[in-house]
């Protein structure tokens, strides 16, 4: 028998579901393995339309309490605060403390969410994605005498998706769509950019460019030429971050946790990230699911070839991926590379993939 050693998982992110999956392959190479989440898990390729209530919530739900029993890894219910690589022990918001001897993380992004936007209780981040609940419960109780008013902040894939679906809504009356940029979508082709523009326009959303926030009141934005934009709900989208336990020092940096190819701690071989909250340093990855997807399989076999002494697999990104923006009103745009795609056909990709993804971690 492989001698025992404690790996603690702190998140329930694409690769670390991977990971509880294949447990078995993680008790036979000496782990004893605890995770460290929360209870559930909001798969983000369904968040807009859940937030927007086109799709049901259970949709884009994985029970990750059900997942770790299946698999026979203990799961304690929590957050991580605090972990000390020196004494090798991670603290939980319950005040516990658990020892590790390898660590792993995978706990997303949040909102890099503008001083100036405040924390009102009409404004919606789209990261942590449980946060897209307060939307959903918002869309629900349409203003007196008119429909919603709604302003998004941000024109990258997150918030180009949510403003599509919220101008598909019936009870919609107004979308603003605000980019500090002179443009939305420049993370696409030109054509595909200018196309989902034309989309937009088309189901009333105002595009509103070069127009960075300038403060926040309690329904209406005011951007940077003083125009204000009145709102009864405020979506911020303006960009991704790591959560602040993957900025903190001693194992924090301002992009996330530092990790080589091998998905290992740049200063320490027995922490490993991956997923939004690591810093790729052998070139900057997009905060894309697919990432964390694809460095599953590499980080379980990175933890076996640690046990066992082999050499170290490492992650090769795709330069080319594909991803597939789901627009409400049964269409979608599907990009790899200089290749696009928008229409029905697109969103019937995004939903067969989704659904074989998904159901690999359902019992």
């Amino acid at each position: 028998m492989p001698p025992e050693r404690r790996l603690l998982l702190v998140g329930a992110g694409h690769a670390h579901l991977h990971l509880l999956r294949h447990a078995s392959r993680l008790d036979a190479a000496g782990y004893r393995t605890t995770l460290v989440a929360p209870a559930r898990f909001d798969y983000s390729g369904a968040a807009s339309g859940i937030a927007a209530g086109h799709r049901d919530p259970a949709e884009g739900l994985i029970d990750v309490a059900a997942l770790a029993r299946r698999h026979r890894v203990d799961h304690r219910q929590g957050v991580v605060t605090d972990v000390d690589p020196l004494t090798r022990t991670a603290t939980v918001d319950d005040g516990s403390r658990l020892a590790w001897d390898v660590v792993s993380f995978n706990i997303g992004s949040v909102v890099d969410v503008p001083p100036v936007l405040g924390s009102a209780d009409t404004v919606v981040e789209v990261k942590p994605l449980s946060g897209l609940a307060r939307l959903r419960e918002r869309l629900e109780v349409a203003p007196t005498g008119r429909g919603h008013h709604v302003t998004v902040v941000g024109g990258g894939a997150s918030g180009l998706e949510l403003a599509a679906h919220l101008a598909a809504r019936a009870d919609t009356d107004r979308v603003h769509l605000v980019e500090q940029g002179p443009r939305v979508g420049d993370f696409l082709p030109q054509r595909a950019a200018r196309r989902l523009v034309s989309l937009l326009e088309a189901r009333g959303v105002r595009i509103v460019t070069d127009a960075g926030p300038v403060r926040s009141e309690a329904d209406t934005l005011v951007v940077r030429d003083g125009t204000r934009l009145p709102h009864d709900i405020l979506v911020v989208a303006t960009g991704l971050a790591p959560p602040p336990l993957a900025r903190r020092s001693p194992l924090g940096g301002p992009r996330g946790f530092p990790v080589r190819a091998s998905l290992q701690h740049r200063d320490h071989d027995d922490v490993y990230a991956t997923g939004d909250c690591a810093d790729f340093l052998p070139s900057p990855l997009p905060r894309l699911g697919v990432h964390g997807v694809r460095q599953g399989p590499v980080l379980l076999a990175a933890l076996e070839a640690r046990a066992s002494g082999a050499p170290a697999p490492v992650y090769r990104p795709q330069r080319r991926v594909l991803s597939i923006l789901d627009l409400g009103g049964g269409t979608a745009l599907a990009v790899r590379g200089r290749w696009w795609w928008l229409g029905p056909s697109s969103l019937a990709l995004k939903s067969r993939i989704d659904r074989r993804w998904l159901s690999t971690y359902r019992g």
